[in-house]
């Protein structure tokens, strides 16, 4: 019976993508050929490269056009190419393209459907504003010293570890610190992932959205085919981590309550906001959800980009360990959060690092009205283009990242261009997104990465391990860019 179902699968999938594949092409807009049933996306389904390379190909292979008409399978998706559009697209025109194009059944998966990046219309919105309020620089300011106190546990564990090996794969130290942070500051307990192998957070963290295995395909499916994904009725976070998250959120908010316990933490902040909307437990759950994701993992593999990219660049890492040295001593020998805002270099080599590594390399976005642009910039061609309502877009933050146009050298890692950010388009760097929609966790991936990397280059030396892979290659199975193999890096205790 399977077997028929899939064959059934098979033949729709055909004949529905043989029937659009010629959909551009009345458009007038060019693009690469498609082939059914897989489209443009074909390496994706034999692990050959994930979506941001072959984007980033398509990309390169038509320059000085404004866009490109590619495939997902059988669905028609709008390459963008032109800043001017992008811009329209994320800010001037964003009640045009307020939507993402994904699609989460909260009804199937009521965590995970709940997460900003999946929501639309008016539930966005209404959900954006209840954020908001938990990442403003104030709370991010109150925060900082519990910050500061799991980076020492780091250090120390570093140091210990040091008894035995040098080497180290960076992800795996900074999933423990970014863990440790979230479980601090969002639920306000101790996460121990530097203190026990296998925690409970760990344990959730490792069942959570971002797994490997099934989970993995379930993104690649959600984001590459949103309605296979809504036939298959596909659940991303599971029922197990689901419940241990409702419990923990309940148990929480039962204690404070009854013991008149205030911490501060991002939990404090959204219940405050439930005493006065009608915000319900799994409404707070799915919101602690989305801080998870965007403070664990988004923040643990930019981190681990970063430090990398330092030990492949020692005369950078020196640079930056004398302004990080220099603002230490100036700040009586300690980090502050102003300390760590005011640091031109640090904040030039983070940037540069999600330029080079975006961490989400791709913007997939819905037209829902037929909209008409016609490109202005000399640049490109100018190719009127109609979009219908209901029209894929891709926005490809790696590609328009790389492009030598407005990188020079954009495979070398250079923190001065951004020491002069006024020069740089906003449209062109895209590491948190743009418009209404960009990142809701910013400030505190900001603050989370810079004050563990300002202690880091300030304790220890980091090089490159023989075991690394250079240049880096993507995992093509995962969602977020991720180095397949690892990053491994050598590192020395300075003296100080």
């Amino acid at each position: 019976m399977l077997f028929v179902v899939i064959v059934i699968l098979i033949a729709l999938l055909y004949y529905s993508s043989k029937r659009n594949l010629n959909y551009w092409e009345r458009m007038g807009i060019p693009g690469p050929k498609p082939y059914p049933i897989i489209g443009n996306m074909g390496d994706i389904f034999i692990g050959k490269r994930g979506a941001e390379e072959i984007y980033a190909d398509i990309y390169r292979k038509y320059e000085g056009y404004p866009f490109v008409g590619v495939y997902k399978a059988g669905i028609p998706v709008l390459l963008v190419r032109d800043p001017d559009l992008i811009k329209n697209i994320v800010q001037k025109d964003f009640n045009i393209f307020h939507e993402n194009d994904i699609f989460v059944d909260k009804q199937i998966d009521p965590i995970f459907g709940r997460n900003p990046f999946a929501v639309k219309g008016a539930e966005w919105k209404n959900i954006r504003s209840q954020m908001t309020s938990c990442f403003t620089s104030g709370k991010m300011k109150g925060l900082f010293p519990v910050l500061e106190k799991n980076v020492e546990r780091m250090m120390s564990y570093l140091d210990n570890q040091m008894k035995t090996s040098t080497c180290f794969e960076a992800k795996e130290i900074f999933v423990r610190l970014m863990l440790d942070n979230v479980a601090a500051c969002a639920l306000g307990i101790q996460g121990k992932c530097f203190d026990e192998p296998y925690s409970e957070v760990r344990k959730m963290a490792d069942h959570f959205f971002f797994s490997k295995g099934i989970t993995s395909l379930k993104f690649i499916i959600i984001f590459n085919l949103p309605p296979l994904s809504k036939f298959l009725r596909l659940k991303v976070v599971s029922r197990d981590v689901e419940d241990k998250l409702l419990d923990i959120v309940k148990t929480t908010l039962q204690y404070r309550k009854e013991n008149n316990i205030v911490i501060n933490d991002i939990l404090d902040s959204i219940a405050q906001i439930s005493a006065t909307q009608n915000v319900t437990e799994l409404d707070i759950t799915s919101h602690i959800a989305t801080f998870f994701t965007n403070a664990f993992e988004t923040s643990s593999l930019t981190m681990s980009f970063l430090i990398y990219e330092l030990a492949q660049n020692p005369k950078i890492q020196e640079k930056l360990r004398q302004e990080i040295n220099e603002s230490y001593e100036k700040n009586n020998k300690s980090f502050s959060y102003e300390s760590i805002q005011d640091m031109e270099y640090l904040d030039a080599c983070f940037r540069e690092n999600l330029r080079k590594h975006a961490t989400v390399p791709l913007m997939p976005k819905i037209c829902t009205e037929t909209y008409k642009y016609v490109p202005t910039n000399p640049d490109f061609k100018p190719i009127e283009l109609t979009l219908e309502p209901g029209t894929s877009i891709i926005i490809p933050s790696t590609a328009i990242h790389h492009d030598p146009k407005y990188y020079e050298n954009p495979d070398d890692f250079v923190p001065e261009r951004f020491l002069g950010k006024e020069n740089i388009n906003k449209f062109t760097y895209l590491a948190f997104g743009g418009g209404p929609r960009m990142c809701i966790g910013t400030r505190f991936a900001l603050s989370q990465i810079k004050i563990g990397v300002a202690h880091l280059i300030k304790n220890y030396e980091f090089t490159v391990n023989p075991k690394a892979k250079i240049p880096v290659k993507y995992d093509p199975f995962y969602f977020l860019l991720t180095a397949s193999g690892g990053l491994w890096v050598d590192v020395r205790k300075i003296n100080q």
